[in-house]
């Protein structure tokens, strides 16, 4: 099976879990929703195409954490409406600090492989990842050919829909983050006004994103892929 592969390193970046309001907890690695973003953004593609990608799953994603090096909070003000506090509130936000990933795209459509692939080696536009200002460095991109995976283990970030599954520390001398989930949208259906302007967002398919860092999973009936260059045994979603 043919697929993109690339790395992508950012300084501080944030991806905020949803239904954290009054403090913004942050995923370990990007969901598909913010990796499409990008894509469509260094494409500089319409905000249908988003859409349009992710309701047919044309790019499915699969991520791997290589490293965050630490953690750090923030405090971001906004204006509200309410008089109390001048009108202003405060929300405290988590943010990762180096974070490095590399990130597979399965693509089927040809033409979309190759404008994908295209832009990653020269972006439209300054890829960021999380909040627009959150730019990202794209590197080592290249095509794979990955081969189904006869074992239980995977390396990569995943979608638990009810999985069996048990972790395996690597390394006791290193950061080990073991798995935890978080609810996330893999899609979102829009309403349009008379103009065709997005008037609502509403998140559909919602899954649980199972993130860990320096750790093997051992899961049943899954499928997954190895790349036989790294050894590491990816899941798409």
């Amino acid at each position: 099976m043919r697929v993109i592969r690339f790395s992508v390193e950012g300084l501080v970046n944030s991806y905020r879990v949803p239904f954290f309001r009054n403090y913004h907890k942050t995923f370990l690695a990007p969901p598909k929703t913010t990796i499409i973003g990008m894509l469509v953004n260094i494409m500089r593609e319409s905000e249908g195409k988003y859409y349009n990608i992710l309701e047919d799953n044309s790019i499915k994603v699969s991520v791997l954490i290589e490293s965050i090096e630490g953690r750090l909070k923030d405090l971001w003000a906004y204006k509200v409406l309410e008089d109390s506090n001048n009108g202003r509130s405060v929300i405290r936000r988590d943010k990762l600090y180096k974070p490095v990933y590399t990130i597979y795209l399965k693509i089927e459509d040809q033409d979309l492989f190759e404008n994908v692939l295209d832009s990653l080696k020269s972006p439209k536009s300054i890829p960021s990842l999380g909040l627009d200002d959150e730019i990202v460095k794209i590197f080592d991109i290249e095509t794979r050919e990955l081969s189904n995976n006869n074992s239980n283990i995977i390396n990569s970030v995943f979608m638990d829909e009810n999985y069996k599954y048990k972790y395996i520390v690597l390394d006791n001398s290193l950061t080990i983050e073991t798995p935890s989930c978080n609810l996330i949208a893999t899609y979102f259906k829009i309403e349009l006004d008379d103009r065709g302007a997005r008037q609502v967002r509403t998140p559909k398919n919602e899954l649980r994103q199972v993130e860990y860092i320096n750790c093997e999973i051992e899961v049943e009936d899954i499928q997954s892929y190895i790349d036989s260059e790294t050894g590491k045994k990816v899941v798409f979603y």
